[in-house]
């Protein structure tokens, strides 16, 4: 066993506080709730999570482009994973975890579509 209770096979990967082992980015749940915030959030997958929300991907509206803002993880969840794994491992997993979300998972295209059908339902 390693540190944390998990078996050393799953010792390497972040782990939410709630005890859900995440392997791959593509194992968060992505949503676009905040349409007003310009924020897409970042969840655990597990449903039952008590934190729930691990981080967000921000962006603005620029010239009828989106444009990335800032993309970050909230403290308790790096804070959880450095003390698992070290904070300059944790730093890289969670940058590339990010690098991944925005790059690869979020469609940024089905954003801008749905910020056009908002606007237009809701001008000014």
């Amino acid at each position: 066993m390693a540190f944390g209770g998990l078996p050393l096979s799953e010792s390497g990967f972040i782990q939410c506080p709630c005890g859900r082992v995440i392997k791959s980015p593509r194992e968060y749940r992505l949503v676009f709730l905040r349409r007003g915030a310009l924020e897409v959030d970042i969840l655990c997958p597990n449903e039952v999570c008590y934190l729930k929300e691990l981080g967000y991907v921000r962006f603005k509206i620029d010239d009828d482009s989106v444009k990335f803002e800032k993309a970050e993880f909230y403290p308790p969840f790096v804070t959880w994973n450095s003390s698992r794994l070290g904070y300059e491992k944790t730093s890289r997993m969670l940058k590339e975890h990010l690098k991944t979300i925005i790059k690869e998972l979020i469609d940024w295209e089905q954003v801008k579509e749905v910020l056009k059908e908002v606007k237009a339902k809701f001008p000014g």
